[in-house]
């Protein structure tokens, strides 16, 4: 529902020209296809802000905002210096002397900053803060992390400039010293503790049972909670039940292909028949591929996500269904959103595919990318490394928390923000603490949670194939690989990306429909090879045989959102004059 952009300047107040420039960039943040566009600002001496949509924050008489819902009342969230709430937010809080912005203890809502001579910009927008800044300094460090990963990586921004705080962080700013420092709240550790699985479920549940509690002041008339037929939204769903009584007119969400609604184990099937034995409303809502122009879709995409993830199928009905929600008045969704455990793996190389965290040089046609960009080897950084003594299944985790859930999730996230507010619930400090406190058995596979969530729902089964299409036949799509192909061929991606790299990369793409009847039969026989095969299987294959590929298509796609996010952050540079 809202971007937030904050400001402090060095020398003196903000003059009435500020509050005009505020409005502008939060009116610049927001997508092409909703009608509502009523951003909000304040100017309030030598600090400012604004959102993108009025009535997003809670604010204090000293200059603090919160941005997003805390879980009990808390009720020094503005007080600099005090212990960071537990929630789902982005949080600056002021006073005289210093400014201090905060993440939540996921991570789940990014904040960025820069610091000039005279501003200090701190936002969850990257374009906002190159709109304030009057200029951009392209950051060439993220082309190999976005086409290894459809990502920006775990700490870069699109601007060399600027920083990104990490989970449970707070980045302080000394007005007087101009300086700024930042601080790790909260380390992203996993400490199993060797007591009996029963004490250990007992400590999920009731960690589970207080976050609920918490979305009691929740106007239930404003929120959805989007239901899927696996584990993680039916445990919400049931939790709500069990602590809180399902609200009258409480109402779930769920999209995807019209053909998945009577597919046999599909996301769409199972979900309605959770709904139906819980008696509560099920909306289902169609991500068929919009009849706008190509360029229109993947465009309004990487305008909402600003280019942070690749993730483009489940929003190829041009973002429809999160218009349409902003258009009924929907305040925000109840996302399942979760850290509770990840897969089995077998290897390290496993471990950073699992996580969408593969380097350049765990990919066959990738491994030359950073020679050719004349950048040193492309790696993790130390603190997502892996540690002595660390178990496979505790860095996993690890990187799952410290890594996906911040990197992966949250650029997710930023994609419907530009419509909706988002709780994750599943993802509160006190249930993430519990997690981290498991051995590694209770979280692989989720096992212990899956057991919780077992207990509390009705016997329905869990899906067993998702409801959206495959993500391949999108970005291989005649429409797509047109696209794409355009905007690569053009000067200004060449001088981006290199005309060696450019070359081969449009090389890689599928050119013909038989092409891609090729490729797709080649998929489902890839995917019937792989159920078949036990991951150790597959992970020593990968390490040892058939080195992982990225799609020709899929790394295409990617080229073309760091080719068009340099173009929008060139535009966005010149939008507003310098200064105010």
């Amino acid at each position: 529902m809202a971007k937030l952009i904050y400001v402090c300047r060095r020398h003196g107040a903000f003059g009435p020209e500020a509050e005009a420039r505020l409005l502008g960039i939060g009116n610049a943040l927001l997508p092409d296809n909703i009608a509502s566009r009523n951003p909000e600002a304040c100017v309030q001496g030598d600090v400012a802000w604004a959102v993108s949509q009025a009535g997003a924050v809670t604010r204090s008489p000293g200059g603090s905002v919160l941005l997003g819902y805390l879980y009990g009342d808390d009720g020094g969230w503005s007080e600099v210096g005090s212990a960071p709430p537990d929630g789902s937010y982005a949080l600056i809080r002021n006073d005289p002397d210093r400014l201090e912005a905060i993440t939540d203890p996921a991570g789940s809502r990014t904040l960025w900053y820069l610091l000039t001579d005279d501003l200090f910009i701190v936002s969850t927008s990257q374009r906002a803060i190159v709109m304030m800044a009057g200029s951009v300094d392209f950051n060439d460090r993220v082309i190999p992390w976005m086409l290894s990963t459809g990502s920006l990586g775990p700490e870069l921004s699109w601007d060399r400039r600027g920083r990104r705080l990490q989970p449970a962080s707070s980045v302080a700013l000394d007005k007087r010293a101009w300086t700024v420092s930042e601080r790790v709240h909260v380390p992203v550790a996993f400490e199993p503790e060797d007591r009996p699985v029963r004490e250990h479920e007992d400590a999920i549940r009731s960690a589970l049972e207080r976050t609920t509690a918490a979305l009691a002041r929740l106007d239930w008339d404003q929120w959805v909670l989007p239901l899927s037929g696996g584990y993680d939204s039916r445990g919400i769903l049931c939790l709500i039940r069990s602590q809180l009584g399902l609200p009258e007119g409480f109402r779930t969400v769920t999209w995807g292909l019209a053909s998945s609604r009577t597919q046999k184990g599909n996301d769409a099937l199972i979900a309605a028949q959770l709904a139906d034995a819980l008696g509560v409303r099920n909306d289902y809502l169609l991500t068929e591929l919009s009849t706008e122009p190509a360029e229109a879709i993947a465009n309004r995409f990487v305008f909402c996500a600003e280019g942070r993830t690749d993730h483009v199928a489940g929003y190829a009905d041009g973002l429809d269904i999160w218009r349409r929600l902003h258009a009924e008045g929907m305040r925000g969704i109840i996302r399942g959103d979760e850290g509770f455990g990840w897969v089995e793996v077998t290897s390290e190389l496993g471990t950073r595919l699992s996580v969408e965290g593969g380097l350049c040089s765990d990919f066959e046609n990738l491994k030359h990318v950073p020679a050719l960009l004349g950048q040193e080897e492309h790696r993790h950084p130390d603190f997502l490394l892996r540690q002595e003594g660390e178990t496979l299944e505790s860095w996993r985790d690890r990187l799952y928390h410290a890594y996906r859930i911040p990197t992966v999730l949250a650029a997710l996230s930023d994609v419907k923000l530009a419509y909706v507010e988002q709780i994750t619930p599943l993802l509160s400090r006190d249930i993430l603490q519990a997690v981290r406190r498991l051995p590694d058995r209770l979280r692989t596979e989720k096992s212990l949670y899956k057991s919780v969530v077992s207990a509390l729902g009705p016997a329905v089964p869990y899906a067993s194939r998702g409801a959206n299409a495959d993500p391949r036949d999108l970005v291989e799509s005649p429409q797509f690989s047109d696209l794409v192909r355009a905007e690569l061929s053009d000067t200004a991606a060449h001088n981006t990306l290199g005309a060696e790299l450019v070359r081969q990369i449009l090389n890689g793409m599928t050119a013909t429909d038989s092409d891609r009847r090729r490729s797709s039969r080649m998929r489902k026989l890839k995917g019937a090879i792989a159920q078949r095969l036990p991951r150790f299987a597959k992970d020593l294959m990968r390490a040892t045989v058939v080195k992982p590929t990225v799609g020709g298509n899929t790394l295409a796609f990617r080229a073309y959102i760091i080719a068009r996010m340099r173009r929008l952050l060139e535009e966005d540079s010149k939008r507003f004059p310098a200064g105010g």
